[in-house]
């Protein structure tokens, strides 16, 4: 009898032991209601996030612990120390946490490795989980996120010949276009994060009509648009690069045309402007379009 008692009592200390030690490998949770004792007001943004919402399609959530971890030691404790800020991480930390659920997205396949992902930006450096803005950003405005870093590409589309940014009708100055029409900043297979094969793939999504195959071509055209238009934005039309007739010279030795001061070779030609006679620049298919005249 005694040795049975020996064994219940060695039987019931091993379970105790067993279900303390698990206690300490799994820290106890406390759900979102513990946490909006402190912070209701961001359990209150949060809960018009989209990640709040992620439950509607299938998803299973653990509401603010499952990017924070077990909250019951901050909650009794009150101490930061004693909680994960995924705001706080650093670079690869950061996204660490995002990835452990966006790592198959689509637009996140490329992230390792990518430019962003190599210069130390995290997830956090432009997005903030409890925002209600539709890709959950920093700022209302996209490019106001991107711009925060690309201080130079901000000054190019303050310039009087740039693509639809801004438009002062819209509440937060949101125009027709974002940076991401352009770029994917989570990571491509292309240069500059462009969101396509190759620049001329990508302006052709828009500018169809300057894709459309024609029997003389314009070999500028056709090796890179970004022969001669700024896309971020310029001071000539049309984004150029340069004023004509500059941008032209560029490639195209001074010839036998007619110049200000009478001499056959002089860097201005008259009136100033190449494409007032050959205006097909992007190619023509008219029989006698060698010239890219119309």
């Amino acid at each position: 009898m005694r040795a049975i008692n020996r064994y219940l009592v060695v039987g019931l200390l091993g379970g105790l032991l067993s279900a303390a030690a698990a206690s300490a490998e799994e820290p106890a949770t406390v759900g979102d209601k513990a946490c909006n004792k402190c912070h209701s007001e961001v359990v209150a943004n949060f809960k018009q996030s989209r990640h709040s919402k992620v439950e509607f399609f299938g998803i299973e959530s653990g509401g603010c612990e499952s990017c924070h971890g077990p909250g019951a030691a901050h909650a009794k404790s009150k101490s930061p120390a004693d909680i994960k800020n995924p705001g706080k991480l650093k670079g690869e930390a950061a996204s660490a946490n995002c990835l452990g659920c966006h790592k198959d997205s689509a637009t996140q396949k490329h992230w390792p490795g990518s430019e962003h992902e190599s210069l130390g930006v995290g997830c956090v450096n432009c997005h903030s989980v409890h925002q209600n803005h539709p890709s959950m950003l920093k700022t209302l405005a996209e490019q106001d996120t991107c711009f925060t870093c690309h201080q130079e590409q901000r000054s190019a589309f303050m310039k009087r010949s740039a693509h639809p940014l801004r438009d002062v009708t819209h509440a937060g100055n949101v125009g027709k276009m974002a940076c991401s029409s352009c770029h994917n900043p989570h990571g491509s297979q292309s240069e500059k994060l462009i969101a396509a094969n190759s620049v001329n793939d990508l302006c052709y999504s828009c500018h169809q009509e300057k894709k459309a195959p024609v029997l003389w071509e314009h070999s500028a055209v056709k090796e890179n648009c970004l022969t001669c238009h700024n896309p971020h934005g310029s001071n000539h039309e049309m984004m150029l690069t340069a004023k004509e007739p500059r941008l032209c010279q560029q490639c195209h030795e001074q010839g036998r045309h007619q110049t200000l001061t009478g001499q056959p070779n002089s860097f201005f030609v008259t009136n100033r402007g190449c494409s007032n006679c050959h205006a097909s620049v992007h190619g023509t298919n008219n029989p006698s379009g060698i010239k890219l005249k119309h």
